[in-house]
Protein backbone atom coordinates (compact mmCIF):
# COMPACT_ATOMS: atom_id res chain seq x y z
CA UNK A 1 0.00 0.00 0.00
CA UNK A 2 1.42 3.12 -0.89
CA UNK A 3 1.46 6.56 1.53
CA UNK A 4 -1.01 8.27 -0.25
CA UNK A 5 -3.72 5.61 -0.12
CA UNK A 6 -3.02 4.74 3.29
CA UNK A 7 -3.80 8.66 3.63
CA UNK A 8 -7.07 8.34 2.38
CA UNK A 9 -7.70 5.56 4.14
CA UNK A 10 -7.18 7.38 7.19
CA UNK A 11 -9.13 9.95 6.32
CA UNK A 12 -11.81 7.66 6.20
CA UNK A 13 -11.78 5.90 9.20
CA UNK A 14 -11.60 9.15 11.48
CA UNK A 15 -13.96 10.85 9.89
CA UNK A 16 -11.74 13.58 8.10
CA UNK A 17 -12.28 15.18 4.55
CA UNK A 18 -9.42 14.82 2.62
CA UNK A 19 -9.22 18.33 0.43
CA UNK A 20 -5.70 18.18 -0.94
CA UNK A 21 -2.06 16.72 -0.37
CA UNK A 22 1.76 17.18 -1.86
CA UNK A 23 4.18 14.64 -0.91
CA UNK A 24 7.60 15.61 -1.26
CA UNK A 25 10.86 13.82 -0.71
CA UNK A 26 11.34 14.28 3.20
CA UNK A 27 8.02 16.30 4.19
CA UNK A 28 4.37 16.13 3.52
CA UNK A 29 1.39 18.84 3.30
CA UNK A 30 -1.86 17.77 3.87
CA UNK A 31 -5.25 19.65 3.43
CA UNK A 32 -7.65 18.39 5.39
CA UNK A 33 -11.82 19.54 6.73
CA UNK A 34 -12.73 18.56 10.09
CA UNK A 35 -16.78 17.83 10.46
CA UNK A 36 -18.65 18.09 13.31
CA UNK A 37 -18.59 14.61 14.97
CA UNK A 38 -21.44 12.56 14.08
CA UNK A 39 -22.53 9.59 16.42
CA UNK A 40 -20.90 6.48 15.04
CA UNK A 41 -22.20 2.72 15.95
CA UNK A 42 -20.82 -0.20 15.95
CA UNK A 43 -21.78 -1.39 12.48
CA UNK A 44 -20.30 2.03 10.98
CA UNK A 45 -16.99 1.91 13.25
CA UNK A 46 -16.39 -1.98 11.90
CA UNK A 47 -16.87 -0.48 8.34
CA UNK A 48 -14.38 2.07 8.81
CA UNK A 49 -12.04 -0.23 10.35
CA UNK A 50 -11.98 -2.47 7.24
CA UNK A 51 -11.16 0.59 5.52
CA UNK A 52 -8.17 0.88 7.80
CA UNK A 53 -7.01 -2.63 8.70
CA UNK A 54 -8.77 -4.92 5.57
CA UNK A 55 -11.32 -7.16 5.91
CA UNK A 56 -9.16 -10.14 7.66
CA UNK A 57 -8.45 -7.26 10.84
CA UNK A 58 -12.28 -7.04 11.22
CA UNK A 59 -13.43 -10.51 10.99
CA UNK A 60 -10.95 -10.83 13.72
CA UNK A 61 -12.24 -7.91 15.62
CA UNK A 62 -16.01 -9.85 15.31
CA UNK A 63 -14.67 -13.51 16.58
CA UNK A 64 -13.41 -11.66 19.47
CA UNK A 65 -16.58 -10.05 20.11
CA UNK A 66 -18.30 -13.29 20.04
CA UNK A 67 -16.37 -15.12 22.60
CA UNK A 68 -16.71 -11.82 24.93
CA UNK A 69 -20.59 -11.77 24.51
CA UNK A 70 -20.83 -15.41 25.62
CA UNK A 71 -19.88 -13.65 29.23
CA UNK A 72 -23.22 -11.27 29.02
CA UNK A 73 -22.75 -8.16 30.57
CA UNK A 74 -18.98 -8.43 31.43
CA UNK A 75 -18.69 -9.08 27.91
CA UNK A 76 -20.90 -6.40 26.65
CA UNK A 77 -18.60 -4.20 28.66
CA UNK A 78 -15.36 -5.00 26.75
CA UNK A 79 -16.81 -4.58 23.24
CA UNK A 80 -18.26 -1.32 24.56
CA UNK A 81 -14.10 -0.48 25.65
CA UNK A 82 -12.70 -1.49 22.81
CA UNK A 83 -15.77 0.67 20.39
CA UNK A 84 -14.97 3.33 22.65
CA UNK A 85 -11.26 3.66 21.91
CA UNK A 86 -11.67 3.68 18.31
CA UNK A 87 -14.69 6.47 18.32
CA UNK A 88 -11.63 9.04 20.54
CA UNK A 89 -9.60 8.00 17.51
CA UNK A 90 -12.07 9.60 15.01
CA UNK A 91 -12.67 13.40 14.47
CA UNK A 92 -9.19 14.57 15.51
CA UNK A 93 -6.53 15.84 13.40
CA UNK A 94 -4.06 14.74 15.99
CA UNK A 95 -4.99 11.13 15.83
CA UNK A 96 -5.14 11.52 11.92
CA UNK A 97 -1.60 12.25 12.17
CA UNK A 98 -0.60 9.78 14.66
CA UNK A 99 -1.95 6.70 12.34
CA UNK A 100 -0.50 7.71 9.42
CA UNK A 101 2.92 8.43 10.81
CA UNK A 102 3.12 5.23 12.89
CA UNK A 103 1.83 3.48 10.20
CA UNK A 104 4.46 4.59 7.72
CA UNK A 105 7.43 4.66 10.03
CA UNK A 106 6.04 0.34 10.58
CA UNK A 107 5.76 -0.43 6.86
CA UNK A 108 9.29 1.69 6.48
CA UNK A 109 11.03 0.08 9.39
CA UNK A 110 9.93 -3.37 7.88
CA UNK A 111 10.34 -2.95 4.22
CA UNK A 112 13.94 -1.55 4.91
CA UNK A 113 15.34 -3.07 8.39
CA UNK A 114 15.26 0.10 10.04
CA UNK A 115 14.46 0.72 13.90
CA UNK A 116 13.13 3.46 15.70
CA UNK A 117 11.17 6.64 14.84
CA UNK A 118 11.52 8.40 11.42
CA UNK A 119 10.31 11.87 12.50
CA UNK A 120 12.32 14.80 13.09
CA UNK A 121 9.91 16.59 15.24
CA UNK A 122 5.61 16.42 15.40
CA UNK A 123 3.66 17.64 13.08
CA UNK A 124 2.15 21.78 12.69
CA UNK A 125 -1.45 22.20 12.35
CA UNK A 126 -2.85 25.80 11.26
CA UNK A 127 -6.25 26.48 11.44
CA UNK A 128 -8.30 28.31 8.90
CA UNK A 129 -12.00 29.78 8.95
CA UNK A 130 -13.69 28.47 6.47
CA UNK A 131 -13.48 31.17 3.93
CA UNK A 132 -12.94 30.23 0.52
CA UNK A 133 -10.13 32.69 -0.48
CA UNK A 134 -8.27 31.55 2.65
CA UNK A 135 -8.60 27.75 2.03
CA UNK A 136 -8.21 28.15 -1.70
CA UNK A 137 -4.78 30.65 -1.15
CA UNK A 138 -3.89 27.73 1.33
CA UNK A 139 -3.95 24.64 -1.09
CA UNK A 140 -2.09 27.22 -4.00
CA UNK A 141 0.55 27.23 -1.28
CA UNK A 142 0.38 23.42 -0.95
CA UNK A 143 0.36 22.51 -4.66
CA UNK A 144 3.52 25.16 -5.36
CA UNK A 145 5.48 23.16 -3.66
CA UNK A 146 7.03 21.18 -6.24
CA UNK A 147 7.74 24.15 -8.53
CA UNK A 148 9.36 26.17 -5.25
CA UNK A 149 11.66 23.05 -4.43
CA UNK A 150 12.24 22.85 -8.63
CA UNK A 151 11.20 19.54 -8.72
CA UNK A 152 8.66 20.58 -11.30
CA UNK A 153 8.05 23.25 -13.33
CA UNK A 154 4.51 22.96 -14.33
CA UNK A 155 1.59 23.17 -11.56
CA UNK A 156 0.10 19.81 -12.86
CA UNK A 157 3.84 18.41 -13.32
CA UNK A 158 4.11 16.37 -9.94
CA UNK A 159 3.07 13.04 -9.37
CA UNK A 160 2.65 13.33 -5.95
CA UNK A 161 0.15 16.73 -5.75
CA UNK A 162 -3.53 16.31 -5.20
CA UNK A 163 -3.61 19.04 -8.22
CA UNK A 164 -1.92 16.69 -10.55
CA UNK A 165 -4.37 14.46 -9.83
CA UNK A 166 -7.33 16.60 -10.18
CA UNK A 167 -6.45 17.16 -13.46
CA UNK A 168 -6.30 13.27 -14.12
CA UNK A 169 -9.31 12.90 -12.57
CA UNK A 170 -8.69 11.28 -9.47
CA UNK A 171 -12.25 11.36 -7.30
CA UNK A 172 -10.51 12.40 -3.84
CA UNK A 173 -8.74 15.22 -5.08
CA UNK A 174 -11.64 16.13 -7.33
CA UNK A 175 -14.12 16.94 -4.43
CA UNK A 176 -11.73 18.52 -2.24
CA UNK A 177 -11.10 20.96 -5.23
CA UNK A 178 -15.12 21.44 -5.72
CA UNK A 179 -15.36 21.76 -1.49
CA UNK A 180 -13.00 24.69 -2.06
CA UNK A 181 -14.48 26.26 -5.39
CA UNK A 182 -18.09 25.40 -5.18
CA UNK A 183 -19.62 22.22 -5.93
CA UNK A 184 -21.36 23.49 -9.10
CA UNK A 185 -18.66 25.22 -10.66
CA UNK A 186 -17.30 23.46 -13.57
CA UNK A 187 -13.90 21.46 -13.24
CA UNK A 188 -12.11 23.47 -16.23
CA UNK A 189 -13.12 26.98 -14.60
CA UNK A 190 -12.07 25.72 -10.99
CA UNK A 191 -8.39 24.61 -12.94
CA UNK A 192 -8.32 27.86 -14.34
CA UNK A 193 -9.36 29.92 -10.91
CA UNK A 194 -6.73 27.62 -9.08
CA UNK A 195 -3.44 27.79 -11.64
CA UNK A 196 -4.54 31.96 -11.74
CA UNK A 197 -3.71 31.82 -7.91
CA UNK A 198 -0.93 29.53 -8.16
CA UNK A 199 0.83 32.39 -10.56
CA UNK A 200 0.09 35.15 -8.52
CA UNK A 201 1.49 33.47 -5.30
CA UNK A 202 4.33 32.40 -7.36
CA UNK A 203 4.96 35.96 -8.36
CA UNK A 204 5.38 36.88 -5.06
CA UNK A 205 7.20 33.98 -4.11
CA UNK A 206 9.82 35.37 -6.95
CA UNK A 207 10.30 38.72 -5.69
CA UNK A 208 10.39 37.52 -2.02
CA UNK A 209 13.00 35.40 -2.83
CA UNK A 210 14.89 37.94 -5.16
CA UNK A 211 14.54 40.43 -2.22
CA UNK A 212 16.60 38.17 -0.34
CA UNK A 213 19.39 37.16 -2.47
CA UNK A 214 19.82 41.54 -3.24
CA UNK A 215 19.74 41.75 1.01
CA UNK A 216 22.62 38.97 1.09
CA UNK A 217 24.87 40.49 -1.38
CA UNK A 218 24.25 44.18 -0.47
CA UNK A 219 25.57 42.29 3.46
CA UNK A 220 28.93 40.85 1.56
CA UNK A 221 27.72 37.02 1.36
CA UNK A 222 27.89 35.37 -2.69
CA UNK A 223 24.49 34.15 -3.22
CA UNK A 224 24.04 32.91 -6.76
CA UNK A 225 20.42 33.40 -8.28
CA UNK A 226 18.17 30.55 -7.51
CA UNK A 227 15.95 28.94 -10.03
CA UNK A 228 13.01 30.96 -9.35
CA UNK A 229 14.50 34.24 -9.72
CA UNK A 230 16.44 36.00 -12.34
CA UNK A 231 19.34 38.60 -11.93
CA UNK A 232 17.17 41.43 -13.57
CA UNK A 233 14.72 40.62 -10.51
CA UNK A 234 17.43 40.92 -8.50
CA UNK A 235 18.63 44.11 -9.97
CA UNK A 236 15.55 45.41 -9.45
CA UNK A 237 14.63 44.71 -5.83
CA UNK A 238 18.01 45.88 -5.03
CA UNK A 239 17.47 49.27 -6.44
CA UNK A 240 14.21 49.22 -4.56
CA UNK A 241 16.11 47.94 -1.35
CA UNK A 242 18.30 50.84 -1.75
CA UNK A 243 15.71 53.30 -2.77
CA UNK A 244 14.32 52.12 0.57
CA UNK A 245 17.36 52.88 2.86
CA UNK A 246 18.54 55.93 1.12
CA UNK A 247 14.63 57.15 2.48
CA UNK A 248 15.10 56.10 6.16
CA UNK A 249 18.40 57.59 6.15
CA UNK A 250 17.20 60.91 5.18
CA UNK A 251 14.08 60.13 7.79
CA UNK A 252 16.14 59.45 10.24
CA UNK A 253 18.18 62.33 9.54
CA UNK A 254 15.20 64.58 9.74
CA UNK A 255 14.16 63.36 13.26
CA UNK A 256 17.74 63.92 14.74
CA UNK A 257 17.25 67.51 13.56
CA UNK A 258 14.06 68.40 14.63
CA UNK A 259 15.03 66.28 18.25
CA UNK A 260 17.57 69.28 18.24
CA UNK A 261 15.50 72.27 17.36
CA UNK A 262 13.05 71.10 19.87
CA UNK A 263 14.70 72.00 23.07
CA UNK A 264 15.86 75.46 20.82
CA UNK A 265 12.48 76.12 20.50
CA UNK A 266 11.14 75.22 24.56
CA UNK A 267 14.12 77.64 25.27
CA UNK A 268 12.99 80.21 22.99
CA UNK A 269 9.46 80.07 24.05
CA UNK A 270 10.11 80.30 27.45
CA UNK A 271 12.42 83.37 26.97
CA UNK A 272 10.00 84.68 25.15
CA UNK A 273 6.94 84.07 28.07
CA UNK A 274 9.28 85.34 30.44
CA UNK A 275 9.90 88.60 28.41
CA UNK A 276 5.92 89.18 27.87
CA UNK A 277 5.07 88.30 31.22
CA UNK A 278 7.75 90.99 32.67
CA UNK A 279 6.18 93.67 29.82
CA UNK A 280 2.78 92.61 29.12
CA UNK A 281 2.07 95.55 26.60
CA UNK A 282 5.17 94.74 24.29
CA UNK A 283 4.24 94.27 20.85
CA UNK A 284 5.94 91.44 18.65
CA UNK A 285 8.12 93.73 16.91
CA UNK A 286 9.63 95.06 20.16
CA UNK A 287 9.78 91.46 21.56
CA UNK A 288 12.33 90.07 18.50
CA UNK A 289 14.26 93.62 18.88
CA UNK A 290 14.69 92.24 22.60
CA UNK A 291 15.18 88.42 21.78
CA UNK A 292 17.37 89.35 18.94
CA UNK A 293 15.31 87.33 16.37
CA UNK A 294 14.20 88.02 13.05
CA UNK A 295 10.54 89.43 13.14
CA UNK A 296 9.55 86.42 11.33
CA UNK A 297 10.94 84.49 14.14
CA UNK A 298 9.13 86.20 16.54
CA UNK A 299 5.69 85.76 15.10
CA UNK A 300 5.97 82.07 14.84
CA UNK A 301 7.23 82.08 18.23
CA UNK A 302 3.91 83.79 19.59
CA UNK A 303 2.09 81.74 16.48
CA UNK A 304 2.90 78.61 18.40
CA UNK A 305 2.14 79.96 22.20
CA UNK A 306 -1.32 80.77 21.07
CA UNK A 307 -1.93 77.65 19.32
CA UNK A 308 -0.99 75.88 22.82
CA UNK A 309 -3.15 78.47 24.90
CA UNK A 310 0.23 79.67 26.76
CA UNK A 311 -0.52 83.30 25.54
CA UNK A 312 -3.39 85.23 23.95
CA UNK A 313 -3.51 89.28 23.42
CA UNK A 314 -6.05 91.58 24.19
CA UNK A 315 -5.90 94.50 21.58
CA UNK A 316 -8.43 96.68 22.92
CA UNK A 317 -6.19 97.22 26.32
CA UNK A 318 -2.93 95.99 24.30
CA UNK A 319 -1.43 93.87 26.81
CA UNK A 320 -0.47 89.75 26.79
CA UNK A 321 -2.95 87.59 28.65
CA UNK A 322 -1.59 84.40 30.04
CA UNK A 323 -4.47 81.70 30.59
CA UNK A 324 -2.55 78.85 32.17
CA UNK A 325 -1.03 81.16 34.53
CA UNK A 326 -1.88 79.29 37.94
CA UNK A 327 -4.02 76.29 36.64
Amino acid sequence: MDFLEFVRRTAEFTGIRLLGWCVMGNHFHILVFLPAPEPVDENEILRRYTVLKGRGATNSVQDTFARWRIDGEAGERKVEEWLGRQRQRMYSVASFMKIVKQWFTAEYNKRNGHKGTLWESTYYDRVLIRRESDIAKCLAYIHLNPIRAATSDRFDGYAWSSYSAFKKGDPTATAGMKFVYGEDVPEVEIAQQHEELMSALLEEEKRRRAEEIAHRRAAGYEVPADPLTTEALIAQRAAHIAEVQKALIQTQIDLNNEKRRTPRKKLREEEALAVLKANPEMDVPQLAEHMQVALSSAYLIISRMKKRGIVDRDRRKGLWLFPNIGK
